[in-house]
């Protein structure tokens, strides 16, 4: 009751307003004879007090009293003291003013006070302080002593994580320290929750307070601490990190347009651009994205990025988004000191530094999109680059990415690209040849440049002669496209790491497929060719597709390229020979595998595993499998297959 009386001090209360200050809704039925037994004690206390009295009026109660024997109107006083300073100029004044005015208070205001009204002036007065505390240590700010108002408004912003003017003090004071990057992390976190929490985004002056942040623009008061001429945390660095570009990008010209496309687009939308490149193991995604990286560098004036995340790396683990955040912030002059641990809120400094910049980010071997979600920028003007041998859906679902599957090399393009690696004399003067290496490189950009580069060393040795060598009946197809030298150049090494990608199941089926003699085929054929449900094999399938080991061409048709053809046939001879059994899907009770010719190639008739001889077809193997020759000696095309023209070609 006396709270009630005071904080009305010199006006009168009625007798009812007592009763639900006290009680609420939930009086008893003798409140009203509580009250007047209160103040009958609280005239006895008061005494003979000449500036404090508790007086009767027409329906309840008035409490004189002296204006500052109140603290909390001295606080107030102190309050209009300290604004008036600050007004005036004077911010050493103003502080000093506000931080006596903080002393006043002692713990809670009303401590142990029960009833509905105390709790309310309990909030009313939490709010004051904290008030009081804003205005002192944004006089503290603007006094330039930044390092002593970073620990108290980290205290603040902890217990009032919401609270917008503390969060922009405090990202302030960080800058003025030199800490710049947890500015930022400052900033995107509070955003985040108040997205989170209530719906909305930062108010226009914290977002003026971060844009002057990434600007360099802010208006910051000589530091207290810094001795003069000491400079403050310079603007990040500009990154060029893409590994160099290929002299000459030969059959992607529509590809590379789209890109650009989607580029222009972002910049007109006002959005991000994210390109997922896809496609077969050595169909050169990693080539393309980087040598289109460079062509786009100069309209991202502010930095390129480049990661190889090892999402099918040789022998190695997916990298941590975590690691790669680390080092792109370290590019974009992040401290290490001053760098998060955890990966959300690395990711989160690192779309606050790409804000209002235009960046390019190229991220190769992507394992997932999980992997990839913190290290995607997150405003307009930046794109991304990914590279991936699976196909990436929920990038394109969740980010709206585009996806650009690259396709092997038509017949024309894979003649060009030998003719600018080995010269033009050298190719026109065998065209056979030329061909003939194409066709045994399934025309991937890959196998391409190995056979170029050993060409490249033998310039007296003809085509026709190179070609022979590859053709030689003591080869396995891969053994030919095989270095020791690099793993990244070995064929039968870059589809491995697809082949690794699969689950048990898949890689059955595709060990399988090696039995039928085409390299077309449909999803009702792989069922009938081991008595399987066509409905699971086409979910097997559709993972195949999503891992680039076999494309669909049409609803329910499928093709692949030859030299993968041939690495799946060598899978299933280890398995027949290595385990003495078929490999089949699992709890699929199906027959022994069959294996497929090398190619399958014209008119060889002898399958060669890595380390020997299949007996000749007809024969049977162990576990009742038999080797069947292929129909009419051909081979596939598969960029013309997948524009729906030509698939199938006499050799």
């Amino acid at each position: 009751m006396l709270a009630s009386l005071l904080f009305r001090a010199g006006r009168p209360v009625s007798l009812s307003r007592l009763v639900e200050d006290v009680w609420g809704d939930d009086a008893p039925p003798s409140a009203v004879g509580s009250v007047r037994t209160y103040v009958y004690r609280l005239r006895q206390a008061l005494g003979e007090h000449a500036d404090s009295s508790v007086s009767r009026v027409d329906g309840g109660y008035l409490l004189r009293i002296r204006p500052d024997a109140l603290d909390l109107n001295r606080f107030k006083a102190t309050m209009a003291r300290a604004r008036e300073a600050r007004g005036s100029g004077d911010l050493a004044s103003a502080a000093s003013l506000l931080t006596e005015g903080l002393e006043m208070w002692k713990g809670v205001p009303l401590a142990g006070v029960p009833g509905p009204f105390a709790d309310q002036q309990r909030s009313v007065l939490g709010e004051l302080r904290l008030a009081c505390s804003e205005e002192q240590l944004a006089c503290e700010v603007e006094r330039g002593r930044y390092t002593e108002a970073v620990t108290e408004l980290s205290a603040l912003h902890v217990e009032h994580p919401l609270r917008e003017r503390i969060c922009g003090l405090l990202m302030t004071a960080l800058y003025g320290a030199g800490r710049q990057s947890e500015a930022l992390t400052i900033y995107h976190t509070t955003s985040h929750l108040l997205r989170q929490r209530l719906g909305v985004s930062p108010s226009p002056e914290l977002q003026h307070v971060h844009d002057g942040i990434l600007s360099g623009r802010i208006q910051l008061a000589p530091s207290a601490e810094r001795p003069k001429g000491a400079t403050r945390t310079p603007r990040p660095h500009i990154p060029a990190q893409l590994p160099a570009a290929l002299p000459s990008l030969v059959g992607r010209e529509s590809d590379q347009e789209q890109v650009e496309r989607l580029c222009a687009d972002a910049e007109e939308s006002s959005s991000v651009a994210i390109c997922a490149v896809g496609g077969l193991a050595g169909v050169g995604k990693t080539a393309f994205a980087i040598t289109v990286a460079h062509r786009l560098a100069d309209r991202f004036p502010d930095g390129q990025l480049f990661a190889d995340l090892q999402g099918a790396g040789p022998e190695a683990e997916p990298r941590d988004p975590a690691h790669v955040l680390g080092g792109f912030l370290q590019a974009l002059g992040v401290r290490l000191e001053d760098m998060p641990d955890t990966t959300q809120a690395r990711g989160l400094m690192f779309r606050g530094l790409l804000a209002n910049r235009r960046v390019l980010v190229v991220l190769d071997n992507a394992w997932n999109t999980d992997q990839l979600k913190h290290l995607l920028p997150g405003s307009a003007g930046s794109m991304a680059l990914v590279t991936s041998r699976m196909q990436l859906h929920a990038l394109v679902a969740a980010y709206q990415a585009l996806p650009l599957t690259l396709m092997p090399l038509s017949l024309k393009d894979a003649r060009t690209v030998l003719a600018l690696r080995l010269g033009a004399a050298r190719t026109a003067a065998e065209p056979e040849a030329v061909d003939r290496i194409i066709r045994l490189a399934g025309q991937l950009p890959l196998a391409l440049a190995n056979v170029a580069a050993r060409a490249a060393y033998r310039p007296q040795l003809r085509l026709a002669s190179l070609a022979d060598e590859y053709e030689a009946p003591e080869h396995n197809t891969l053994d030919a496209f095989a270095t020791d030298e690099d793993q990244a150049l070995d064929v039968r090494a870059s589809i491995t790491r697809s082949y690794r990608l699969l689950d048990t199941e898949t890689a059955a089926l595709f060990r399988d497929l090696s039995a039928y003699p085409n390299p077309m085929f449909t999803a009702s054929q792989v069922a009938d060719l081991g008595g399987r449900p066509e409905g699971r094999v086409r979910q097997v399938l559709s993972r195949l597709t999503r891992a680039h080991l076999v494309s669909e061409i049409g609803p329910g048709r499928y093709c692949w390229n030859r030299l993968v053809a041939a690495y799946a046939a060598e899978q299933a001879g280890r398995g027949l020979f290595d385990q003495g059994k078929p490999a089949r899907l699992q709890g699929e009770p199906g027959p022994a595998s069959r294996l497929l010719s090398q190619a399958p190639c014209a008119d060889d008739a002898t399958v060669c595993s890595r380390d020997r001889a299949v007996p000749k077809w007809g024969h049977a193997l162990p576990g009742g499998a038999v080797i069947r020759r292929p129909t009419g000696g051909k081979v596939f095309d598969a960029k013309d297959a997948h524009d729906g023209s030509r698939a199938v070609r006499p050799v």
